[in-house]
């Protein structure tokens, strides 16, 4: 009877010495729940927005490709460039819709301002007085 109650009380210990682990690692473990459940939701809401695209959109893909939907299939859409260039690519590669941009203003600006942003054009040929060129 003796035995019985020392293995009892051994037994106790050592639940009584886990418990301060399994404290410590459930407190560790609820943000990491939470997280996945928000990601999970985040998403779930991208898979929703990507499926309700349809021919006509304009979208960007996640690694920033500009294109306008041409055709859609189940997991597949065809994306067409501003040059007209059609590519490819599959429908989880969309990252959001975006607003298409008017280019009839830009292009106005462009002409307003005389010639194209961020960029000098000069009526020298630089060539022409590059001393690299004539040594050859």
């Amino acid at each position: 009877m003796q035995e019985h109650r020392e293995g009892l009380s051994a037994e106790r210990n050592f639940v009584e010495s886990l418990l301060p682990l399994l404290l410590i690692f459930a407190v560790m473990m609820l943000p990491l729940l939470f997280m996945s459940n928000r990601q999970r939701k985040a998403q779930m809401k991208q898979a929703e927005l990507v499926k309700q695209l349809g021919v006509g959109d304009e979208v960007r893909t996640h690694s920033g490709f500009y294109g306008l939907i041409i055709e859609s299939y189940d997991d597949v859409v065809i994306l067409e460039s501003e040059n007209g260039a059609q590519t490819k690519w599959a429908r989880q590669a969309i990252a959001q819709a975006v607003d298409p941009v008017e280019e009839v203003e830009q292009v106005e600006e462009i002409e307003d301002e005389g010639g194209i942003p961020g960029v000098t054009i000069s009526e020298d040929d630089p060539r022409a007085d590059d001393s690299r060129r004539s040594e050859h």
